[in-house]
């Protein structure tokens, strides 16, 4: 009898899964790479800002001159728009901050004694997560994931401003405030122009790690139930020969 029983306990414990349909449609992404120096040389700009839709290249922004520029065919599509002034608005902004910010660094921290050119990027995908990352010579230091206000450090050295920064209320807010409102905003409206000429984009990254963690689920959950099936045929066997 608790022979019996055992393949019923076994079946009894084995996790249940909810499985995922997951659509062939991704999300499509806005991104704005900022370089702020904040020691130009002459003939140098203090702030340009090259702004990605689905990583391509759609338009350059030049905060001292304060002009935009479209890059291609679907900056065009939206460059004649309200919200292309708002953008160029927004922008200037956004690159004032990180001068003001990049300041207070290299006066609040001798390591940043050296550091003069802040790079920064902020993402939004299309009813997803946003982001900012921020670095130095061509490395980024931190990510910081404005949907739960969490900072991650990307570089060994960076602790010291990942620090600074998460206790500064002005920064958090800010940094919300643009990835959650202005690119949200911008990317929502820009679609309705841009979607007919967007290739399609694959799953996302979040699709594709869940239903890869759910199909290795799956082959364990079957291999178990195969080995369970070959024990009750076995004891059945047994049960009849022994009569």
């Amino acid at each position: 009898n608790n022979l019996l029983k055992f393949p019923a306990l076994l079946l009894a414990g084995l996790p249940t899964l909810d499985f995922l349909l997951a659509s062939g449609a991704g999300t499509h992404s806005l991104c704005y790479d900022f370089t702020v120096n904040c020691k130009p040389a002459p003939g140098q700009q203090w702030c340009t800002v090259q702004g990605q839709v689905d990583q391509k290249n759609f338009l350059s922004y030049d905060c001292g001159l304060d002009k935009v520029k479209s890059l291609s065919a679907l900056g065009e599509k939206v460059s004649a728009t309200i919200t292309w002034e708002e953008q160029k608005t927004a922008l200037r902004e956004m690159g004032d901050m990180l001068k003001h910010k990049l300041a207070d660094i290299k006066a609040e921290n001798d390591m940043a004694r050296g550091l003069h050119i802040l790079e920064g990027r902020m993402c939004r995908q299309h009813k997803s997560n946003s982001s900012w990352q921020f670095g130095f010579n061509g490395q980024m230091w931190l990510h910081f994931d404005s949907d739960n206000r969490r900072w991650r450090e990307m570089h060994s050295g960076s602790n010291w401003m990942k620090e600074m920064w998460e206790n500064d209320k002005e920064v958090t807010e800010f940094l919300c405030r643009s990835s959650m409102g202005d690119c949200r905003t911008w990317l929502q409206k820009f679609l309705v122009q841009w979607e007919p000429e967007l290739e399609p984009t694959g799953p996302s990254s979040a699709i594709i790690d869940r239903v890869s963690q759910e199909s290795a689920a799956s082959t364990l959950i079957l291999s178990a139930l195969l080995w369970i099936l070959t024990y009750i045929i076995h004891l059945c066997l047994q049960i009849f020969l022994t009569g």
